[in-house]
């Protein structure tokens, strides 16, 4: 009999610890709803993923253009412990409204749904470090400093890191902005000493005639070329030669006239070499002696070109969201690069907050192509000329005298959309209206399939 009541016992505490378990779980699983929630997973904008020595200074060069300088000494523990072991650091950058969409990064500038702005983003990133089973935290003393593309030159936008559990972004303070040309980036490369050149017809030589010095002894078989490229002929009482130190000489001729004016006139001048043997054994040698200074250049070179080339790749599809006269004022002949210390990890943004579209505000009825009611989720529209997406439960507000893009997914993921020329036949911006929408009869499952989709060429 006590056996059986020990057991009851027992099976009552059980239920009352497995009842405890419950109860407590609840708000757990409630918070592990995500704040950021890609409404394509397959199709979420993808980290890149470094390694780095904590203590020693770094330089990451990501393939969206971004640099990131890292300093030694850059990360925390949870005990606020410098880390000296190896960090892992995963960094993402977005750069228009449908990347933003992708990895479902919230754009409300209080947290709350229901109100009347969002943020404009001018350039936006994720970055996260971490060791193998603690994450990490900035050293506000040694901040990491990323600099990314942009096109907007405006300067009325604010830096932002977005506090995970209150969904709010906090502002943080300004960015740095600057701009630059291809032309003006190659310019400030240091500069290579020049060549050994093959002579013109402006070549000279010097001639000692009175043997009166053996300082011109050594260019006595020597050739020089004018950078000029204009001709010149001296019978000089002087002639002096000065090794710049950078492949090209100052010849300096003291003329017989006016002497006591000190008469002189100034060439600047290349070696040069009247055959082709001579040039080739010149050239080598002057490859050899340059060798480490030419790769250097090389690959300096080649690393503007491969920025631009990701910088005009980048603006081409930015102009996608962009309207005709918007377009015109960004030409890509100059780059915009925008500058921040790097608060908190996690993601950070330059903003502006705007205002949701005024004008029109419809309450949609959506249906398939074959005037087939549909149901939509991650409902979305973007206005061109805005870097910005608004996102729609219910009611949908647009400006009619813009030009419009709206698209959500179906029930079983497919995409939804309703295109700027289907927003110009609307014929009422009150009320319930119906929007028939265009679907894409596959699922897709990467940035590049959805923006073919929503911006066909």
């Amino acid at each position: 009999m006590n056996s059986f009541k020990n057991f009851i016992g027992l099976l009552v505490l059980t239920s009352l610890i497995i009842s405890c378990k419950k109860e407590s779980s609840s708000p757990v699983e409630a918070n592990l709803i995500p704040v950021i929630n890609p409404p394509i997973p397959n199709a979420n904008i993808k980290y890149d993923q470094y390694r780095l020595n904590p203590k020693k200074d770094t330089i990451i060069y990501h393939k969206s253009g971004a640099v990131l300088e890292i300093p030694k000494n850059a990360f925390l523990n949870s005990k606020g412990e410098i880390v000296t072991d190896s960090v892992d650091i995963e960094f993402r950058s977005f750069s228009n409204p449908l990347e933003i969409y992708l990895a479902g990064i919230p754009m409300n500038v209080s947290g709350n749904e229901q109100e009347n702005m969002v943020f404009e983003s001018a350039g936006m990133f994720e970055i996260n470090a971490n060791l193998p089973e603690e994450n990490l935290k900035v050293n506000p003393e040694n901040k990491i400093n990323v600099s990314l593309n942009s096109f907007s030159n405006d300067s009325n936008f604010n830096t932002y890191d977005f506090n995970p559990d209150t969904k709010v972004w906090i502002e943080t303070g300004k960015d740095s902005k600057t701009e630059a040309t291809k032309e003006d980036e190659l310019a400030k490369l240091p500069k290579l000493p020049a060549p050994p050149k093959l002579t013109t017809k402006a070549a000279f030589k010097i001639i000692d005639e009175r043997n009166e010095t053996n300082t011109l002894a050594e260019y006595r078989n020597v050739w020089f070329e004018p950078v000029d490229g204009k001709q010149v002929g001296y019978s000089s009482k002087d002639i002096k030669v000065k090794d710049l130190k950078d492949g090209t000489y100052e010849v300096t001729f003291h003329s017989w006239l006016n002497l006591q004016k000190n008469s002189e006139t100034k060439v600047i001048c290349y070696l040069a070499f009247d055959n082709n043997l001579d040039y080739s054994k010149a050239l080598k040698r002057y490859q050899k002696k340059y060798a480490k200074r030419i790769r250097a250049d090389k690959n300096e070179r080649a690393k503007i070109e491969r920025d631009w080339a990701i910088y005009d790749r980048q603006l081409k599809e930015y102009k996608l969201f962009f309207a005709k006269s918007e377009i015109e004022k960004a030409k890509g002949s100059q780059k915009i690069i925008r500058s921040l210390e790097v608060n908190n990890f996690g993601f950070v943004n330059v903003d502006r907050p705007i205002d949701y579209p005024q004008g029109g505000i419809i309450t949609p009825i959506y249906t398939d192509e074959n005037n087939n009611k549909i149901e939509l989720k991650e409902v979305v529209l973007i206005e061109t000329g805005k870097n910005s997406l608004y996102r729609y439960k219910n009611d949908i507000k647009f400006n009619p005298q813009n030009e419009n893009l709206l698209w959500g997914l179906t029930e079983d993921g497919k995409l939804a959309y309703f295109t700027k020329d289907d927003f110009k036949k609307i014929t009422q911006n009150n009320g319930k209206v119906t929007l028939k929408m265009k679907i894409h009869p596959k699922e897709l499952k990467s940035y590049d399939e959805i923006i073919a989709v929503l911006f066909p060429q």
